[in-house]
C-alpha cells in the first residue's frame, strides 16, 4: 500500500501529465472495442501499427526529414523572430515599418501561403523550410515584441544612467527581463514549426511524415494514421519539452 502511494506521488510531482492522458487513453481503447464510430480504432491497435512503422527503416528515414526541415526552418525563425521583435520594441520606426506585415501575414491562412512559397522557393526541401519559418516566426516575433515593450521603463533608465549603450542595454537588461514572454513565444513557435513541417510535406513535396499521413489517410489505414499522427504529437511535446528546459537552466543561470 506504501508503494502504491509513494509510486503515485512520484507520478504527481513527476510526470502530471498521466493523470489528464491515462483516463483519455482509456476512454479511446473502450470506445475503439465497442465500434461505436467507424473510424476509431482501438488503443491497443493504434499500438500495434505503430510498432510495425518502427520496425521499418523507411520511417526512420521519413521522420529526419520532418525533423531536419523543423530545426533548419525554426532556427531560422528564432534568429529572425527574436531581431525583429527587439526591433518593434525598441523603436517606433520599426514598429510602424514591420508591424503592418507581421499582422497581415499572422492573420493569413496557411493554405494561401503555400502555392506562394512553391512558385518562390519550388517544390523542394527550401519550401517546406519557408513553410515552418513563416509557421514560427510571428508568434515567436509578437512575443518578443510584448516582451520588450513590457520591460520597465526604470530598468532601462538605471542601466543608461551606468553608461549602458543601445546593444548592451538589450543584452544584459531587456533580453533577461522580457525572458519568460520571449521563451513562451519559442515554446508556442515549437510547437507550430512541427505544424508546418507536417503540412508543407502533405501539400507541396508528399515526403516526410507528412506524406506518410496522406498515403495512409487516403487509404483509409487508420490505425497507422493514428500511430503517425501520435508520432507527431510526441515530436512536437519532445521539442517544447527542450525549450522548456532550456528555459529553466537560463532563468536559474541568470539568478
Amino acid at each position: 500500500m506504501k508503494r502504491s502511494r509513494d509510486l503515485f506521488h512520484w507520478v504527481l510531482h513527476r510526470a502530471p501529465w498521466t493523470i489528464s492522458v491515462a483516463p483519455v487513453l482509456a476512454l479511446w481503447e473502450v470506445v475503439g472495442r465497442l465500434r461505436l464510430f467507424a473510424f476509431v480504432t482501438p488503443l491497443t491497435d493504434v499500438a500495434r501499427a505503430g510498432l510495425l512503422l518502427a520496425g521499418r527503416g523507411s520511417l526512420r528515414a521519413d521522420l529526419a526529414l520532418t525533423v531536419s526541415a523543423v530545426l533548419v526552418g525554426f532556427g531560422l525563425a528564432v534568429a529572425a523572430g527574436v531581431a525583429v521583435g527587439v526591433l518593434m520594441g525598441r523603436y517606433r520606426l520599426a514598429e510602424a515599418v514591420f508591424g503592418l506585415y507581421v499582422d497581415i501575414f499572422q492573420s493569413t491562412p496557411a493554405a494561401a501561403k503555400v502555392p506562394v512559397l512553391v512558385l518562390l522557393f519550388g517544390l523542394g526541401r527550401g519550401s517546406i523550410v519557408a513553410t515552418v519559418f513563416l509557421f514560427a516566426f510571428f508568434v515567436i516575433t509578437v512575443n518578443v515584441y510584448t516582451g520588450v515593450r513590457q520591460v520597465s521603463p526604470t530598468l532601462v533608465e538605471m542601466a543608461r544612467s551606468f553608461g549602458a549603450g543601445e546593444w548592451t542595454l538589450i543584452r544584459r537588461v531587456i533580453l533577461p527581463a522580457a525572458l519568460p514572454l520571449v521563451m513562451a513565444g519559442l515554446r508556442m513557435g515549437v510547437g507550430r514549426a512541427v505544424n508546418g513541417a507536417v503540412l508543407g510535406e502533405m501539400l507541396i513535396s508528399i515526403v516526410g511524415i507528412g506524406g506518410l499521413l496522406m498515403y495512409y489517410g487516403s487509404s483509409f489505414r487508420v490505425d497507422f494514421l493514428y500511430a503517425l499522427i501520435l508520432l507527431v504529437v510526441a515530436l512536437a511535446a519532445v521539442l517544447m519539452g527542450a525549450v522548456h528546459a532550456i528555459e529553466r537552466r537560463l532563468i536559474r543561470w541568470m539568478r
